[in-house]
């Protein structure tokens, strides 16, 4: 219950960030739900094969933290991306 919070949180940071670079906040937010989804199922199989399956808790937390590490990759690739300019701000440029 405690991820699909912080999931929702996330989620309203990437909507802002993806507006403010110009882009469909809707399809961001959907791009971190399934990233959060496979690097979550991802990191739970490389946890079970390299520490097997009698110790979930381990497999759980490595699990979390690839899921984790997936918002921070889109975050930073929005970040990348250049900011939408409006046009008001190109013609008043040297205006002061």
């Amino acid at each position: 219950m405690l991820e699909i919070v912080i999931l929702y949180f996330l989620t309203k940071k990437i909507g802002v960030l993806a507006t403010t670079k110009g882009l469909s906040a809707r399809r961001w937010k959907f791009n971190l739900i399934l990233a959060w989804i496979v690097g979550e199922l991802f990191g739970a199989v490389i946890a079970v094969i390299i520490f097997g399956q009698d110790n979930l808790f381990s497999a759980l937390l490595i699990a979390i933290a690839c899921a984790v590490s997936t918002y921070f990759i889109i975050t930073n690739y929005l970040n990348n991306l250049p900011d939408v300019v409006d046009e008001e701000d190109i013609n008043n440029i040297g205006r002061e």
